[in-house]
């Protein structure tokens, strides 16, 4: 009987057990059954909005609206302003160049200093810092139109324009009074510009441009100074060519030497008792010349053979007065 009782108990234990198994088992299954129907219905999640957004080392600037409803920068709205100013200034500064020219054309009178100004303040706004090579001394008016243009140095282009505009104003303070006018003087400026050439707006008497001399005015022995040609001289001056024959602006071939900076020229012409205070047309002596040229040399060899520093010119100047101050050599009493 105890035996029958025992073997229920084992039973008994074993069915529990047995049943507790297959309650953990069906829970189980039903729990991953319920996991895999949530993970089966929810969206799948965008691997772009779930990664970070990479880090800017600056933040954007903000697009402002232009004023043509686009969207911009302010830089270029700045520079849309800055676009306005330049295209107004250019407009006037056209405006008072045409004035100018067609004042040219018919005449008018301005002092020489206004016209070299204004030419120099027109070289830097159309073509910017000099850059040309200086012209000889004996081109006068070629000459002080550079040194016009040269003093200017590094001028910024919207400054030449409006001293340019200012220097028309004081000349002429009713120069813009009236579309109609200025248009006349824009259609006057284009026959001006066409008859006078690429030099610009500027009065007529500074429109004339020497030339280097026209060969047939000048003596062969003229022509060998001017090219440095010594041989060429020295066999002139053999044959009886007089050393101090003049052009016609009244220059010796030793100006000519000088002017053009050939040294062992004007040691031949020296020797040769070329008269070394000879005057041009405008009162200068060939030291004058190398004073104006700054050659140094050829001015310390003229001192040395005696050349006067005392003679004045027309404009009552002296190679004293012409040549730099760093030339001691030209402080010597005479």
């Amino acid at each position: 009987m105890a035996g029958d009782w025992q073997e229920l108990g084992q039973a008994a234990a074993i069915g529990l057990l047995f049943a507790y198994l297959v309650a953990k088992l069906i829970s189980t299954v039903i729990a991953f059954k319920e996991d895999n129907l949530r993970i089966t219905r929810s969206p799948p999640s965008s691997p772009t909005a779930a990664a970070p957004a990479p880090a800017t080392p600056f933040p954007a600037e903000p697009r402002l609206p232009s004023h043509d409803g686009s969207t911009d920068g302010g830089s270029a709205s700045d520079s849309d302003w800055e676009g306005v100013e330049s295209t107004e200034l250019d407009e006037e500064f056209s405006a008072a160049s045409a004035f100018v020219a067609a004042s040219a054309a018919s005449g008018t009178s301005v002092p020489e200093e206004a016209q070299l100004r204004l030419y120099g303040l027109y070289k830097i706004a159309t073509e910017g810092p000099c850059t040309a090579p200086q012209p000889s001394a004996l081109k006068l008016k070629a000459r002080a139109k550079w040194n016009a243009w040269h003093k200017l140095g590094a001028m910024p282009t919207e400054e030449a324009m409006q001293e340019y505009i200012t220097i028309v104003q004081e000349l002429f303070p009713n120069w813009d009074a009236g579309a109609s006018a200025k248009r006349k003087d824009e259609d006057n400026m284009a026959s001006a510009s066409a008859s006078k050439g690429p030099m610009g707006p500027v009065f007529s008497s500074l429109m004339y441009e020497e030339d280097e001399g026209n060969d047939s005015e000048l003596g062969d022995i003229h022509v060998s100074a001017r090219e440095g040609a010594t041989e060429d001289i020295v066999k002139f001056l053999a044959a009886g060519v007089e050393v101090n024959v003049r052009d016609t602006e009244g220059r010796t071939p030793l100006h000519w030497a000088v002017d053009r900076g050939h040294l062992s020229a004007v040691e031949v012409l020296a020797k040769a008792n070329a008269d070394l205070n000879a005057k041009d047309n405008e009162g200068q002596t060939a030291l004058h010349y190398a004073a104006v040229c700054e050659r140094e040399d050829i001015a310390e060899l003229l001192v040395k053979h005696h050349a006067d520093l005392q003679i004045k010119d027309e404009d009552g100047n002296t190679a004293q007065d012409l040549c730099p101050s760093s030339w001691s050599f030209m402080n010597q009493a005479n």
